[in-house]
């Protein structure tokens, strides 16, 4: 179940916003929601879990998580933008699934005329459908079909985290570290299931799963095979059982599950244990047999920012595993999570690093959350890239980029410059002799130098240094810190690629930026691959076709309007090295000729670099 689109109109802060969620495909983008607080950014989420809530309530009406009828949300006059005589809002969800509402600040007999602003959007339905006694309506067509909304939600993991989710510390809730793992009793009765959609506090149950998982595998998929063992002097033979490891559906989760808590915790070793009867609590180890050590006896004493990011991906994978649908691998579960705050608890390094990883694993589920950290918006654009999530800033509901967040600029500052890559920067730059030229990865290194040898281009090296500056953010981050502090003792130019189009090439005191052409008649947009011709490109595709993913031309309609999209080649993340050593081994001169313009920016630096040591040298008396 995903959501396609929401339209809200004078709700709250929220004078107008239509979002249409965006797909790669039919695999949904994360949606990322900034704003201030009192942006309307919780008022968003409401009319999603809204929507959730009510379809889940028809599915399992003997369960409902809000009495079948009533909304999950206010709906109340105070909501009305002030000036306004009304608010709208609406959801689409896909299989044409809709959920609206209208309200107005008086009842409809009141109104000698329509209230400005509805004639001629989509609220004019729903206002010729209140009762004139009445100032509201609620429309959805979720109970047309109610067997549809129950496929839905037994094939789909459909999950919310308000922001006041909280598991008490293990310091502060002895029950929690006393409590045991049990099994669970599901519900296998008509309309009834265990499966909730508001997720306040679920460890405690994400915990007795887990043991169910473990317990599965374990005891049901565990696999030998029989050896016979010579006996009696080579007489006779007795089977003997080895075991050959674990096979099914319980197993692939556990993996699953490992994945993601090995993510967590940053130890490629994490294992679970679990404790004998007396004691059956879930512990976190770290190796195997003689080696293998205790990291931490109760899941439920991880750190604050560990239980928050276990607790929600635990619960992605227990809700769709309730689904009864079997998972063999993360890209298996699909549905819609919905996260308010979803930085809250968090270290850093697990905003930017960790948690972005780990919605990677789950291409296929929806999410949509509001942040305050612009840590974790960075985290999204290193793991995805510009245009692999969207970010929208409420309350106008505009997509921006991660630069115009407007949070972004002193904690993204004070966050780059406590790790490595700033220290080794300084270190780098302060003590270099040469000029210095930073491009944005290792295979445009390779490639640089591989054109220097077949453009004769070699003795350039000799009088300059040449670096990998870890991506394009990071050369905007050392761009951006030289407005504040001058270690420039060379020259030194950041090279970007050609997709970053909003680089302006300028001039800081001794720092350069540039940005590669690009050669629209290439077939790769992106990256420093765009300086390869397609005949060049499709003999590596002939010796390898994973080297280049191809999207063949095709049209899309969006409201009515079609157009043709132009075919779409793309480098494998996968295959990206891959692909630049078959260039380097392979290519030809001919292939590599648009990377002279490369060369001619850093004669550039190295002509000024030489210009003002010319004018460095002291001139004698004649």
């Amino acid at each position: 179940m995903y959501t396609k689109r929401i339209q809200l109109t004078n709700y709250g802060p929220i004078e107008q916003l239509d979002i249409e969620f965006p797909f790669n495909g039919e695999t949904p983008k994360p949606v990322v929601v900034v704003g201030e607080n009192g942006s309307g950014k919780s008022i968003l989420l409401s009319h999603i879990v809204n929507g959730l809530l009510a379809a889940k309530g028809l599915a399992f009406s003997e369960t409902p998580e809000v009495e079948l009828g009533k909304a999950y949300k206010l709906r109340s006059g105070s909501y009305i933008r002030t000036g306004s005589e009304y608010y709208f809002g609406r959801v689409d969800f896909d299989r044409a699934l809709f959920f609206s509402e209208i309200r107005t600040w008086r009842n409809k007999q009141e109104y000698s005329e329509v209230p400005a602003g509805i004639s001629g959007t989509a609220a004019e339905v729903l206002w010729g459908n209140i009762d004139p006694a009445k100032s509201d309506h609620y429309d959805s067509n979720i109970i047309s079909d109610s067997k549809k909304i129950k496929d839905i939600f037994e094939s789909n993991c459909v999950l919310y985290f308000p922001f006041n989710r909280f598991e008490e510390p293990a310091w502060l809730n002895e029950r929690n570290l006393k409590a045991q793992a049990q099994y669970v009793d599901a519900r296998h009765l008509a309309g009834h299931t265990n499966r909730k959609v508001i997720a306040s506090s679920p460890l405690y149950e994400n915990q007795n799963w887990l043991f169910n998982v473990i317990y599965d595998r374990a005891a049901f998929e565990i696999q030998t095979r029989h050896v016979n063992l010579p006996v009696d002097n080579g007489n006779a033979t007795i089977p003997l059982p080895v075991f050959f490891g674990y096979s099914g559906d319980a197993a692939r989760t556990y993996e699953t599950v490992l994945e993601m808590t090995r993510k967590i915790m940053r130890d490629p070793n994490i294992r679970f244990g679990i404790g004998k009867r007396s004691n059956r609590a879930i512990s976190v180890m770290s190796g195997e047999g003689s080696n293998s050590s205790q990291l931490v006896p109760n899941i439920f004493q991880l750190s604050s920012g560990e239980t928050t990011l276990l607790n929600l991906f635990l619960s992605i994978l227990r809700d769709f595993d309730l689904c009864g649908t079997p998972i063999s691998k993360a890209v298996d579960i699909r549905g819609i999570v919905v996260v308010d705050e979803i930085d809250l608890h968090l270290h850093a390094v697990h905003q930017h690093e960790v948690l972005p990883e780990l919605i990677k694993m789950f291409p296929n589920v929806q999410y949509v959350v509001t942040t305050h950290s612009p840590l974790f918006v960075l985290g999204m654009q290193r793991e995805f890239g510009e245009d692999g999530f969207a970010l929208y800033r409420l309350p106008q509901g505009h997509q921006i980029c991660a630069e115009e967040f407007s949070e972004f600029g002193d904690a993204y500052q004070a966050f780059t410059e406590t790790i490595t890559f700033s220290n080794d920067m300084r270190m780098t730059i302060e003590g270099a002799q040469m000029p210095i030229v930073f491009v944005e990865g290792t295979t445009d290194l390779e490639y640089i130098q591989k054109a220097s040898q077949l453009l004769g281009h070699d003795g350039l090296f000799e009088r300059i240094e040449i670096r990998d500056g870890r991506g394009a953010p990071n050369l905007r981050k050392i761009w951006d810190t030289s407005k504040h502090i001058d270690v420039f003792t060379q020259n030194t130019l950041l090279l970007f690629d050609c997709d970053n189009q909003d680089v302006v090439g300028d001039n800081r005191g001794r720092l350069f930026r540039r940005l590669l052409p690009i050669h629209d008649e290439n077939p790769i947009k992106k990256g420093i691959e765009n300086l390869f011709g397609r005949s060049t490109l499709e003999r590596a595709r002939s010796y390898k076709a994973a080297f280049i993913d191809v999207l063949g031309k095709h049209t899309n309609t969006k409201r009515g309007e079609t157009e043709t999209i132009p075919e779409q080649w793309t480098i494998n993340k996968d295959e990206k090295t891959n692909l630049c050593n078959w260039l380097c081994d392979n290519g030809t001169a001919e292939d590599f000729k648009h990377f002279r313009v490369v060369f001619e920016l850093i004669e550039e630096l190295v002509d000024l670099t030489e210009s003002d040591q010319e004018c460095a040298v002291p001139q004698t008396e004649s």
